[in-house]
């Protein structure tokens, strides 16, 4: 997962159980304050490729895990059958756009950077999600309407 989000110039954040904190960073330029003052992201050229490079990432990593030959190894593992009978490894994603706040979070003995938004939320919800309607990858409207035609 986090080379081949770097590799689509993306950024990996932490790991949260079996959950992935993964971001796009768009330039200060690209994003303004619309008329109810809220910060929303300019339709150009480059937040554009930003947003395809987001959902090709994920495509990739789904490629990737399902032509793996050793994580298809775990679906035929006895072991792990016995207990989760037609396991197969899975991975959902969910992509939105939107600002965050990225910041230092933690205590005197551990300080983590993350990001808190509602956007990030939603985009926790649409990975949720995935698993409610059987696919690997949603993407909010918002991204949709960046990302090229």
């Amino acid at each position: 997962v986090h080379s081949v989000v770097d590799w689509y110039s993306g950024a990996a954040n932490k790991n949260i159980g079996d959950a992935f904190l993964l971001a796009w960073k768009f330039n200060s330029e690209d994003v303004e304050v619309n008329e109810g003052g809220e910060l929303v992201t300019k339709r150009n050229g480059r937040n554009a490729q930003y947003a395809d490079m987001s959902v090709m990432s994920f495509l990739k990593i789904i490629a990737e895990i399902r032509k793996s030959h050793k994580l298809e190894r775990y679906s035929h593992n006895q072991q792990i059958l016995e207990k989760l009978p037609n396991f197969q490894v899975k991975l959902g994603f969910g992509l939105h756009v939107g600002w965050a706040i990225e910041g230092a979070i933690g205590s005197d003995f551990k300080i983590d950077a993350s990001y808190l938004s509602p956007n990030v939320n939603t985009a926790s919800r649409l990975e949720a999600a995935t698993k409610q309607f059987g696919v690997p990858l949603l993407i909010s409207g918002e991204l949709r309407k960046i990302c090229t035609p």
